[in-house]
Parts: structure tokens; sequence; C-alpha cells
């Protein structure tokens, strides 16, 4: 790690969350093209598809189980996800906001980490869309890869610095991360 990288580290509290969020590991080709200022449903669903992708597998997987043992169990959940996604689709932006799964990460001003089944080489490009509060515009992040940790599962746990940030995306990461803390420790003080 640089002398930058390791002043950085040091310039910014991480704290470990649960957030909102999709990313989508780009080739070297796709990393040139920049990112749009704002994410619309249409781009969130096209860009990081990922996340409905993973959503519709998980539940494919467990209707397929239960089909093993309830035919008609199994129907009326076929019937009442496609009625759940045409319901999404119709809400349109506002209802995409809500599908995207809820990851834990490790995160700062500076950049995250978090677990992925594949692994990454340091350098990769990876973008990431993160809601902080459901009700604002998400942030649309340019990370690159700077660490890789094979975990005991056969996961990895990658280490991201953020590329793009302007001071508005800092600055709502500085806050999101300061009322974090002051949540958690208002319910320390309560728990004693």
């Amino acid at each position: 790690m640089t002398k930058e990288n390791n002043a950085q580290q040091r310039a910014y509290y991480r704290m470990d969350t649960m957030l909102p969020m999709s990313y989508r590991i780009l080739t070297s080709e796709e990393a040139r093209n920049p990112l749009p200022a704002t994410a619309d449903a249409l781009f969130i669903e096209q860009y990081f598809p990922s996340a409905l992708n993973e959503l519709d597998e998980r539940i494919e997987e467990a209707v397929n189980v239960i089909r093993e043992k309830s035919a008609i169990m199994a129907s009326a959940l076929d019937a009442l996800n496609e009625k759940l996604n045409f319901i999404v689709h119709g809400l349109g932006e506002h209802a995409v906001k809500h599908v995207l799964p809820t990851i834990p990460v490790n995160i700062s001003a500076g950049g995250l980490s978090l677990n992925l089944a594949q692994s990454v080489a340091p350098g990769t490009t990876i973008d990431f869309i993160i809601f902080l509060n459901i009700n604002n515009e998400p942030l649309l992040i340019r990370s690159q890869v700077v660490k890789v940790i094979p975990n005991p599962d056969a996961t990895f746990m990658v280490a991201v610095e953020f590329r793009n940030l302007n001071e508005e995306m800092r600055r709502q990461l500085v806050y999101f991360i300061q009322t974090k803390e002051l949540e958690m420790a208002r319910e320390k003080r309560s728990q004693q």
C-alpha cells in the first residue's frame, strides 16, 4: 500500500453495517466508460441486473424445493412471484430501490469491504450502487480492488477504494457513518 492509501485509511472511520446495494465487476473495456451522475430505475435494472437476478434465483430455488412436497403451494408461489414482478415493474424507479439486497459491508468515506462468492484480482474495477438512505438518490460509485483475502467458507473478502467520489458524495458517506455511530452509542447507553 502506498503512503497515500495508508493516510486515507486513517483519515476515515470505518464501520460494519448492512446496506441496500448492488455491484458490477467490470472488464477493463467497461471501466473506460464513465458512470452517469444519477440512476433511474431502468439504468439500475439494466446495469446492475445481478441484484434482481439473485432474488429471482433464490425464489426459484425455494419454490423448487417446495414443489417436491406440494405442487399446489409451488404453483401459488409462482403466481405470487409473477404478480410481485408485475407490480415492481409497474411502480418503476421507486420500487427498484426497495428490491436491492441488503449486504453486510465494512464502509468508510474512502472505500468498503465485502464478501464475494468469486475472487477478483487487485486492480479490478467494481461499480456500486448504494442506498445510504432509501428516501434519497443512490450513490453510483466506481471503485478499485486493493485487497482480496480468501475466507474459510470459499468466499473472498474484497476491499475496494472509491475512485469517483465528489465532495457531496463523500459528505453523504461521512454523515451516514456519523449518524450510525450516534445511533449505536444511544442504543448502548439505553442498554446499560
